[in-house]
């Protein structure tokens, strides 16, 4: 042999990979090398350049590989993923110095295995030969050469796709997908299936006619991706290939910042406790839940008509939705499911891989698309958007899987429809008490709904016929309550919203209580079956008109959730109504019932979220006063106004000045409270005139004439002054400014004006337009003001 060369492993490399790159440095095939070790299972003839295959040394052969690589076998255990498996896979062999090997495949263990960056690796001594390292998806990108790495063994020569042009997006997608990864690990999710997930629902839409439709930034991508690709020649342009192999070979480049955009929410808890129905209304449910968190990652990925896109319930969003609630119902006790977790992709909603799709598309004159396991077939549409034929689904060895299948369908329609002669419906709940017979019918209706996409035109037809609902887009356990009320109401007579809802069975009022205070936002099908019922959208306005009726929580929730969207705050007084319903008096009652409780009830967690200081343990008075001071100070937060009978800046700067001197006397909430201002109010402000001088001129005139009682006579305007600040700030006559006089002299002469009509008429009179700011909180004070001021 010759002298030893130095030949550096890259960083998750397979150790058949750098035996060979060994081997081409010192001019010998891989061979040559490996017979100096005696074997377990020898390597195959066919095997010998196996992309994907893995060989796993003993101490002994790990210490002449790398005496022949120049590199000590520390940094090997350290590059190399499998380094570390040779010695407890042959433990007990040797004995006598010479190395032993094991073959195996690589892949099943360590992950896929791709084709690495030929430039980085000819710096570390592998000259021009292939390198074949274990990478994750996510870890494909190579950041210094601008090239996409590919995985082996998938039928075609290509090792790279060139991203040059798309390096920076990828590589921000790439730093975003670490912190993801991160926070999934943290809430306990495995990243490789949080990312699996992410590509499911990602893929879909990249099948779909009508995501291509709107989308405008793929489009872009996948040209400059297939064009900067081709540009190499050779074998970076395979013969025969078409526009279909190029976009099933870039796909996962194309759309790696949207997985990672998708995967982001769905680890975050705040959407996992969107999806199980305790978002911040508490009543999120069924299929608003898809609507919802698809509305979450339409505002994340800037996509926001992705809600249309999920409308249809079906797919591995909707699979991952059902999963997060199984997995909330059997947190708080329910029994335990059959799931395979939460981050499982079913095989139905798995992409095509580029090997598969490739070997379809040579088999068939069209074209393959990646919707999971069904395609759609039509013309070529704008964007990028190229369509193909169906994909088939995978039947088994042999026809007799497909045979069996069809022979469960069979039996399990025939139960269905005994089902439907004795009851009328197949709203059945997913549980073992629908067992007749020995067959149990709930679980086979649950999971045909679960595999409704997967179903033949003719098997949906069928169930179709037996229930139109069996697969409703909506809460089976709704269909199932409106089935009972439609047994009641077909015996009894049809609902009526103008009388309040009496007579009815208590499970029919609240039910019915529930669906007009969601009626909004219910979808078009379930007004219609509602209204076969007599709930029509004009009853519900009846029932809404019924005078003193008791307004549902739902009907608070959101009343309030509007005034603290538009005020910032739920500190109401109690005769406050907002749109004739009674607010102030709601919460007060709320407050009540929380207090006399001890503890947060349900109402009161649902209030929390919109203000968390909605139910103080000092005066509500004061929480509105300490709101009024902040906003004074920072100003108003965007989107929202000041509410009726809001304090005067500078009523907020005395108040907050006293309590600053009453602090030791305050709770120590009110205490926190005021501490979070003070940084905020600076000095003192200091008092400025409000009347004008051509204001004065034409109030003067209205004054009584001037007394000769004797003594030193004050200014009459600063008295009016005086009157004034106390109008517009709501203070006491003792927090009278000191450049305003005497308090008490103030205060008489405002009960002999106010007595001889003197203030009445200078509410009346017409001043300029800056004067009326004054003018118009004197008129309001002089009615609510107590005799004497």
């Amino acid at each position: 042999m010759k002298a030893v060369l130095k030949v550096t492993p890259a960083v998750g490399e397979t150790t058949w990979s750098f035996l060979h790159r060994v081997a081409a440095a010192y001019g010998l095939e891989a061979g040559a090398l490996a017979g100096s070790w005696r074997w377990s299972n020898p390597v195959q003839r066919k095997d010998s350049w196996r992309p994907d295959g893995e060989v796993l040394l003993d101490e002994a052969a790990q210490e002449q590989l790398a005496g022949w690589c120049g590199v000590p076998a520390e940094y090997l255990a350290q590059a190399l993923p499998s380094w570390g498996a040779g010695r407890e896979a042959l433990a007990g062999r040797g004995g006598d110095g010479q190395g032993w090997a094991r073959w195996r495949r690589g892949a099943a263990e360590w992950g896929p295995v791709v084709f690495g960056c030929s430039l980085c690796a000819a710096s570390r001594g592998a000259g021009r030969g292939r390198v074949w390292v274990y990478r994750p998806r996510w870890r494909r990108l190579c950041v210094r050469h601008g090239r996409w790495l590919l995985d082996v063994g998938e039928g075609h020569p290509l090792r790279f796709v060139d991203v040059a042009g798309l390096t920076v997006e990828l590589g921000r997608a790439l730093r975003r997908w670490g912190r993801v990864a991160r926070a999934g690990a943290a809430g306990g999710a495995d990243p490789g299936e949080v990312f699996a997930l992410a590509r499911a629902v990602v893929c879909e839409w990249w099948g779909r006619k009508e995501f291509w439709e709107r989308e405008q930034v793929w489009g872009a991508r996948l040209e400059e991706v297939v064009a900067a690709t081709r540009w190499w020649g050779g074998d970076a342009d395979p013969v025969g290939w078409g526009a279909e192999q190029w976009r099933l070979l870039v796909r996962d480049v194309v759309v790696f910042p949207e997985i990672v955009g998708v995967a982001g929410p769905l680890v975050e808890p705040d959407v996992r406790q969107l999806v199980a129905g305790e978002g911040a209304s508490g009543l999120v449910r069924g299929r608003d839940v898809d609507a919802r968190l698809a509305a979450v990652l339409g505002e994340r990925l800037k996509r926001r008509w992705l809600v249309e896109l999920e409308e249809d319930g079906h797919g591995a969003l909707t699979s991952w939705v059902r999963a997060v609630v199984r997995e909330q119902r059997r947190a708080i006790g329910s029994r335990p499911g059959q799931g395979r977790g939460l981050w499982w992709v079913r095989a139905v909603h798995r992409p095509v891989e580029v090997g598969a799709g490739l070997r379809l598309l040579a088999g068939s004159p069209g074209s393959v698309t990646d919707a999971g396991v069904c395609g759609v077939q039509g013309p070529v549409g704008g964007g990028g958007w190229e369509v193909g034929p169906v994909v088939p689904r995978w039947e088994g060895r042999s026809g007799n899987l497909q045979q069996r299948r069809a022979q469960q369908f069979a039996e399990g329609l025939e139960h269905a429809r005994r089902h439907v002669r004795e009851v009328g419906h197949l709203a059945l709940a997913h549980t073992g008490s629908g067992v007749r017979e020995g067959f149990d019918l709930g679980r086979w209706v649950a999971n045909r709904r679960a595999e409704a996409a997967a179903l033949t035109v003719e098997q949906a037809a069928q169930l179709r016929e037996l229930d139109r609902w069996w697969n409703p887009p909506w809460p089976v356990d709704w269909q199932r309550a409106w089935y009972r009320a439609r047994a009641f109401v077909d015996q009894h007579g049809p609902v009526d919203g103008g009388s309040n809802l009496a007579g009815l069975p208590t499970w029919l009022e609240r039910w019915l209580r529930l669906q007009i205070s969601q009626y909004g936002h219910l979808r078009e099908e379930q007004r219609s079956l509602l209204g076969e019922l007599g709930l029509t959208a004009a009853e519900v306005r009846r029932f809404h008109a019924w005078p003193g009726r008791r307004r549902a929580a739902a009907d608070g929730l959101e009343v309030a959730g509007a005034f603290a969207a538009r005020h910032g705050h739920l500190a109401v007084s109690k005769p406050t109504c907002v749109d004739g319903f009674a607010l102030g008096a709601w919460l007060n009652e709320a407050r009540c019932r929380q207090r006399s409780a001890g503890r947060p009830t349900r109402l009161g967690r649902q209030l929390d979220a919109i203000d968390a200081g909605w139910n103080p343990s000092w005066p509500v008075v004061w929480q509105r006063t300490w709101w009024a001071a902040r906003y004074h100070l920072t100003g108003l937060p965007k989107g929202t106004v000041w509410w009726p009978d809001a304090p005067e800046p500078e009523y907020t700067a005395v108040w907050l000045r006293e309590q600053l001197a009453r602090r030791p006397l305050l709770q120590p909430g009110q205490r926190s409270l005021v501490e979070q201002l003070l940084p905020l109010a600076g000095e003192a402000p200091v008092w400025q005139p409000r009347i004008s001088d051509a204001a004065w001129r034409a109030v003067s005139a209205l004054l009584p004439p001037l007394s000769h009682s004797g003594g030193r006579r004050r200014c009459e305007r600063q008295i009016l002054e005086a009157i004034v600040h106390i109008a517009c700030t709501k203070t006491t006559w003792r927090r009278l400014p000191q450049a305003l006089g005497s308090a008490w002299t103030c205060q008489q002469r405002f009960g002999r004006w106010r007595e001889d009509g003197t203030l009445e008429r200078i509410c009346r009179a017409r001043l300029p337009e800056p004067d009326t700011r004054w003018q118009r909180p004197l008129a309001a004070w002089l009615v609510s003001a107590p005799h004497g001021g």
